[in-house]
């Protein structure tokens, strides 16, 4: 049962149904975010070269997100989070700034500043990394999936198309594991 009634959270939600409402959503199959980006929210998904450091970007006016060619060829299941992670900026985001959003890989960390966390744009990425976890992996996909599965998070990973970080603070926020993921 779908407990979590944050915004961002109920924004992805609310995104995904909107987009079964007109296309077909497989059960057994990961969310596909370059379809919901492209053919839905009519936003141009490319793979481009970018500063160091700098995973995706969303440029508002073009309606274009650009996700980090080296990340992508790096880390191929990367490329689905950073889109969607933009998405939630396009959805959240988009009527309250006029500049575009670039995120970068250190935009959120767990030794950042307190003063820096209270910031708005730290909010902003929060918000669309928390937006980019429920869309990929709804919660109630990932309940079943437990229940059907267990709790194994490289193979849970595998079967949504997201990296085993992602999965496993998703598993974590859940409680089905209790170690505290950290980045390999």
């Amino acid at each position: 049962m779908s407990v979590t009634e944050d915004r961002e959270i109920v924004a992805a939600r609310d995104l995904l149904a909107r987009y079964a409402d007109t296309y077909a959503v497989p059960k057994d199959s990961p969310i596909p975010v370059d379809e919901i980006a492209e053919s839905y929210l009519g936003l141009l998904v490319q793979t481009a070269p970018l500063e160091t450091g700098v995973s995706g970007m969303l440029l508002l006016r073009e309606r274009e997100i650009r996700v980090n060619a080296v990340e992508c060829e790096k880390w191929p299941v990367r490329r689905r989070f950073t889109i969607a992670h933009e998405i939630g900026h396009w959805e959240l985001h988009a009527n309250e700034v006029t500049t575009n959003f670039i995120c970068r890989l250190g935009d959120i960390t767990s030794d950042e500043k307190q003063d820096k966390k209270k910031s708005p744009d730290y909010l902003r990425e929060r918000e669309a990394n928390r937006f980019a976890a429920e869309l990929l992996m709804p919660e109630e996909r990932i309940h079943a999936d437990v229940d059907m599965h267990g709790a194994e998070v490289v193979k849970a990973a595998e079967r949504f198309d997201v990296s085993p970080l992602a999965m496993a603070w998703r598993l974590y926020n859940f409680k089905y594991i209790s170690k505290l993921p950290r980045p390999t």
